[in-house]
């Protein structure tokens, strides 16, 4: 067979098959071998655990705080301050009790929370359970703690700001000694008649006994004139 015979029987044989294979197509491996061994691809190593991140927990006292100055411009005219308060626990629910605490409707009863706006930069906060730590977000510099921040306070309906109690009195303990009697007093007192009337009437007064009270108080009085000599 030439060779031109051979291409052409070649190009008609391949011409009948399909030019792509289906997506579905399989082939017997039995009857077509493997040229080349199936191997596995390895496996990549398992990668190692991240470390844990461990939470410091902070000891008793030494989270921030900040001083909160509470200030309502009118009706009614409170302003009162916060030293030192948590910034990380420190809610609007609680600057809401504190001035709650301070102010009281014209009958003289609590005012109802939800009448008590606590205001930033003269905006609503809102949510009461939201935290100082939340509002200041923006700020940095407040987080940083050991600063002073002023909240406003805004009373739906309007209220009066209750008088603080009255200090008591601080009075001197310091106890003077007593002033010095004037007019007679010692062996200058016992040799007036005063004095021995006013003994009479008070053992009268004791023994209800006119006659014994005379007696006694001649029996004094004898008694004092004999030490005397």
């Amino acid at each position: 067979m030439s060779e031109l015979s051979f291409t052409k029987t070649f190009l008609s044989t391949l011409d009948s098959r399909p030019i792509k294979l289906r997506a579905d197509h399989v082939f017997d491996p039995e009857r077509i071998g493997l040229r080349v061994p199936y191997t596995l691809p390895r496996l990549q190593a398992p990668h190692p655990e991240m470390p844990k991140k461990v939470k410091h927990t902070q000891a008793p006292g030494s989270s921030k705080s900040i001083n909160i100055n509470v200030k309502s411009a009118r009706n009614p005219a409170l302003e009162f301050s916060i030293s030192s308060a948590p910034i990380s626990t420190t809610t609007v629910q609680d600057l809401r009790d504190a001035v709650r605490a301070r102010v009281s409707d014209t009958q003289g009863n609590q005012v109802p929370l939800d009448k008590i706006k606590i205001l930033y930069h003269r905006k609503p906060v809102m949510g009461t359970g939201k935290t100082v730590a939340e509002i200041l977000a923006d700020e940095p510099e407040m987080l940083a703690g050991g600063k002073a921040v002023e909240f406003g306070v805004m009373i739906i309906g309007g209220a009066q700001a209750m008088e603080a109690p009255s200090r008591p009195e601080v009075t001197d303990h310091h106890v003077s000694p007593p002033k010095a009697a004037v007019g007679p007093s010692g062996e200058e007192v016992l040799q007036t008649d005063a004095f021995w009337n006013d003994l009479q009437g008070y053992l009268e007064q004791r023994l209800k006994d006119e006659d014994e009270a005379k007696r006694l108080q001649a029996l004094f009085k004898d008694a004092w004139s004999s030490s005397r000599s």
